[in-house]
């Protein structure tokens, strides 16, 4: 009866444990998609930002960055320097209540590893009132870091800068 028993609890263990192999055999490995198609994930957060600071939309602009703590947006005048969710929106909010912002981005040179990208844009940044009509268009230039969130991209870091004469 012991033999039995023993070999019953050995069959049984072999097949469980050759139940757990097949299973994590078959389990659905992360694509990893190319090259390409992340350059195009990347380029559609970027259009997502400009469109939603075209709109002057402070919320949509937030919710396309990491909900972290450490999140840093930088603009390009003395003392833009604004971290946190909570510090972003309050610049931002004071500073789309009269205006909105796109661009228009010339150059765009995109980097990834992994799940992290950065870009580099270069071009202008167009101001309008909120009905529509150009104030001005300046040369700009920024640099963003992003994180890959599901299938697509979060913000970490927006730092702007305006060109001046070198």
């Amino acid at each position: 009866m012991r033999s039995f028993v023993s070999h019953r609890m050995q069959t049984t263990l072999w097949i469980s444990g050759m139940a757990v192999l097949l299973t994590l055999g078959c389990a659905a490995r992360r694509t990893v998609p190319s090259p390409a198609a992340v350059d195009a994930e990347v380029r559609q957060a970027l259009e997502q930002f400009n469109a939603a600071a075209a709109a002057g939309d402070v919320k949509a602009c937030l919710a396309l960055f990491e909900d972290r703590a450490d999140i840093l947006l930088v603009g390009s005048d003395k003392g833009e320097v604004y971290k946190g969710p909570a510090a972003m929106e309050g610049w931002l909010a004071a500073l789309m209540r009269g205006n909105r912002f796109s661009w228009e981005m010339d150059r765009v040179d995109l980097s990834h590893h992994g799940d992290t990208a950065w870009a580099f844009v270069e071009g202008r940044m167009v101001v309008k009132d909120p009905a529509g009509k150009l104030r001005f268009k300046a040369p700009y230039r920024f640099s963003a870091v992003l994180v890959r969130r599901g299938n697509g991209w979060a913000w970490r870091l927006f730092h702007g800068s305006a060109p001046g004469k070198e």
